[in-house]
């Protein structure tokens, strides 16, 4: 995975997703050719085919944001995201290349995809994966001859022609080369190799050569676990930087969580008692404005009781006057009977006078 984290257009073969894939799997000895969006490698989508085998290792790649996510603070060897990978014999999994070699060697060493695995492994081990383009072409050709058979060799300017070189920088400090050969040409006749005549070799002979095989077996093996200690040394220290950078942040963090909660409880008093200032001021006007309200009352019961006894009074007085009224009105209408009475005794003696006469 390259420092800079272009970003890609890929497809990925397990389902229709196609472009920014974020976090994507790629064959590394096929190559792009293989690939898989991460949730459908999660699925076990990793279908093989006559030229993708199914103990081909699968490589994480990621995007910016994707490693921003996975491995965010961690101090990448070599700007290269770490890899885990699986057997492919076992199903175990969390191996490293170097980790994953010496278990096929140790577990699975009679099985017959073993040696082929083991070679990519010790590829991708000697720093090489960038070499895997033209390690990938070999691969396909030579899985493309028919049984039996061997490729016929072609002249120099038919190689010319026929071979194209494909460079792409892969990694910081690797270059990824795909050689595209040609077809192979038919009904070529097939060199015979001279047949080596036959020694004699003594025990003895045969002795040291095994000595000497177990000897550079030995070393080599003092080798891989020398690298592999020093890259658990460095994984080592990797982590142990992460978590001073961790615990770091947790320290600062943790100090300004402390320093903005003093603020906001400084904030939270001051707040509080303005509020009970205010409150305090309020009820104070508030009782101004209860003893306001019962003067006033007070004041308008006493001028609605004066306005009653002045009512009461103007009542009487208009009672008496009715009442003086009504008499007058009884003596008139007395006076007006007796007259009425009077005149109506002189009409009937001047009728009788007149009868009379």
């Amino acid at each position: 995975m390259s420092s800079d984290f272009p970003v890609l257009q890929r497809k990925c073969l397990g389902c229709p997703a196609l472009g920014d894939l974020g976090r994507w799997y790629e064959c590394v000895v096929c190559g792009s050719q293989i690939t898989l969006c991460g949730p459908c490698f999660d699925l076990g989508k990793n279908r093989v085919s006559p030229k993708h085998k199914y103990y081909h290792p699968m490589r994480a790649l990621y995007n910016k944001k994707m490693a921003d996510i996975y491995f965010g603070g961690e101090v990448l060897v070599n700007g290269e995201a770490p890899q885990s990978f699986k057997c492919p014999f076992c199903d175990d999994m969390g191996f490293t290349a170097e980790e994953l070699a010496v278990h096929v060697q140790e577990k699975h060493s009679t099985h017959p995809d073993a040696s082929a695995l083991i070679e990519i492994l010790e590829t991708m081990s000697n720093g090489h994966m960038g070499s895997f383009g033209s390690a990938r072409a070999h691969h396909l050709a030579m899985e493309e001859q028919p049984l039996g058979g061997v490729q016929a060799p072609m002249d120099e300017e038919e190689d010319k022609k026929s071979t194209e070189i494909r460079c792409q920088e892969k990694s910081r400090g690797g270059l990824s080369y795909e050689v595209i050969l040609a077809e192979p040409a038919p009904n070529v006749a097939v060199p015979k190799r001279p047949v080596t005549p036959g020694k004699n070799v003594s025990v003895e002979e045969i002795e040291q050569k095994l000595k000497a095989a177990e000897e550079r077996r030995i070393s080599l093996e003092a080798k891989k676990m020398a690298d592999i200690s020093t890259k658990l040394a460095k994984v080592d220290e990797a982590t142990r930087k992460k978590d001073e950078i961790t615990n770091e942040f947790i320290t600062q963090t943790k100090e300004q969580l402390e320093s903005k909660m003093e603020q906001h409880v400084e904030k939270r008093e001051a707040i509080i008692s303005d509020m009970k200032e205010k409150l305090k001021i309020h009820a104070q006007e508030i009782e101004k404005t209860r003893e306001t309200l019962e003067q006033q009352k007070a004041n308008e019961q006493k001028a609605i009781e004066e306005k009653l006894k002045i009512a009461q009074t103007l009542r009487d007085e208009n009672i008496k006057k009715m009442l003086n009224r009504l008499k007058e009105h009884e003596r008139r209408a007395e006076l007006v009977r007796q007259n009425k009475a009077q005149t109506q005794d002189m009409d009937g003696q001047q009728n009788a006078i007149a009868s009379s006469g």
